[in-house]
């Protein structure tokens, strides 16, 4: 009996990233469902292969080595030429442009293509990106924006992708996780971090890039302090090419002793019990997958007012929304999220509006009605 033709996601990288996680949701689902799944990753350790393949996919390392290295492509066209499959979805710019390169000479009715866009960024930072990023588009069959801010960039003036192309399907969460954390091991995390019982502990997840604007958070932060927040606490779990730099920005604020550097953390959802209050002050977010962790956890957010964000936190309802960079306005937005009736109040709505609006069920039923409409009969592929 021959092998089923598979669905094939390509990606960029396998680490744990929004993009990444969600492609893991995606194969976990369709495994769910019967489908066979093949993945193929660029570059990286592939943190998510030793749970892709416990879920029954087959994971292939293309060991790319720089950007234009021809090995990773000829391996991808020679695992599409044997797999047959009939669907090759990609994620993330670098895996576009392999997969296109690898589906040259593949008509699209014979191998569709879907594309899904995880930010509001160039297709590469360099000359001619938004024509490299038609280029690749147009083999496409249908384009994936994970929110109405990644629409409307890809189809403004540069890069001008066709709206035609182009369907919203917000990532969903299964918010049950962050619900199971009992208050005890919340409690239990905190001790672990050494903040006081009756401490705010304002808390960020993600990486130390320039994208976080975390500069802007330990400003505010200590301006908070400065202002009436003698019991607040800063944790800023994760890890980045700015930590030193914050690190010693912290010394000069005069905050380095009220704040926590738990470092890398998968998890997830205990961390956010552990909060208070989630901020995430970035200069532009795709959509912003933590920000649906937290407030699946039932906790009040503080973001900035930044490209999909007011998609996701709904204004004085499930958090505070500040101007981009404005660190007086955190500090503010700290003050006022200093009742705790006032914090339970908006983490209730948020974990209601993940149960209504960003749900697992909703961004599957949609992408396999995508799906549907793009895939033909495997048995006439060529």
């Amino acid at each position: 009996m021959s092998e089923p033709n598979p669905l094939m996601h390509v990606s960029t990288t396998l680490s744990r990233g929004g993009a990444e996680n969600h492609v893991a949701e995606l194969v976990r689902h369709q495994r769910s469902r019967g489908a066979a799944v093949c993945v193929a990753f660029l570059r990286g350790s592939g943190t998510w292969t030793a749970e892709l393949v416990r879920l029954g996919a087959e994971v292939h390392n293309l060991e790319l080595k720089f950007y234009g290295d021809l090995a990773p492509l000829l391996k991808l066209r020679r695992l599409i030429k044997r797999k047959k499959p009939i669907l090759l979805h990609a994620h993330m710019p670098p895996a576009e442009l392999y997969s296109r390169l690898a589906l040259l000479g593949i008509h699209r009715q014979s191998l569709p293509l879907v594309i899904t866009k995880h930010n509001q960024e160039p297709f590469y930072p360099g000359p001619f990106h938004a024509l490299m990023g038609r280029i690749v588009a147009r083999r496409a069959s249908a384009i994936i924006a994970i929110s109405e801010a990644v629409r409307r960039y890809m189809t403004s003036p540069s890069p001008a992708l066709p709206a035609a192309q182009i369907e919203t399907i917000h990532y969903g969460i299964d918010a049950k996780p962050f619900q199971d954390v009992s208050d005890a091991a919340a409690i239990a995390l905190r001790r672990e971090w050494n903040v006081p019982d009756r401490a705010l502990l304002i808390g960020f997840v993600g990486r130390f890039v320039p994208q976080k604007s975390l500069d802007t958070l330990l400003t505010g932060f200590a301006l908070f302090k400065a202002s009436g927040g003698d019991n607040a606490r800063l944790a800023l779990v994760g890890t980045g090419p700015l930590e030193e730099m914050l690190r010693r920005q912290a010394e000069e604020l005069g905050i380095a002793g009220d704040i926590v550097w738990p470092g890398f953390r998968e998890n997830i959802p205990f961390i956010m019990r552990a909060f208070d209050i989630f901020v995430l002050p970035s200069t532009y977010e795709g959509l912003g997958l933590v920000l649906l962790e937290a407030m699946a956890a039932g906790r009040p957010v503080v973001a900035s007012r930044a490209s999909a964000i007011p998609e996701v936190v709904a204004d004085q309802v499930t958090g505070i929304l500040v101007p981009v960079g404005n660190h007086d306005e955190l500090a503010r937005a700290f003050a006022k999220l200093s009742d705790p009736a006032l914090r339970s109040s908006f983490g209730e709505a948020g974990r209601e509006r993940v149960m209504e609006k960003f749900t697992l069920e909703e961004m599957h039923r949609r992408t396999d009605a995508l799906y549907s409409r793009m895939q033909r009969d495997p048995s006439e592929q060529s």
